[in-house]
């Protein structure tokens, strides 16, 4: 005997009603949000932006140290 196939298509859904449902599903979803007050946004903000910036130094630091050794190596080879 064969044996189908039988994957675990879905089936075409009836869209009438399923936007409004999606939509009370999210505005729901979002009532449960604990929301961040003025002050933690803004000291989550600045310590982003102070990671950031301590991280862009860090890069920049080595870029110039590998800048100088590379220089230093072409000026041997010369």
């Amino acid at each position: 005997m064969e044996e189908k196939n039988t994957k675990n298509v879905p089936e075409k859904k009836n869209s009438k009603g399923s936007a409004k449902k999606f939509v009370n599903k999210h505005v729901g979803e979002f009532k449960k949000i604990i929301w961040p007050s003025k002050e933690e946004l803004f000291k989550q903000t600045v310590t982003v932006i102070c990671l950031s910036v301590i991280v862009a130094v860090i890069i920049w630091g080595y870029d110039e140290v590998f800048e100088y050794l590379y220089q230093a190596l072409i000026t041997l080879v010369k």
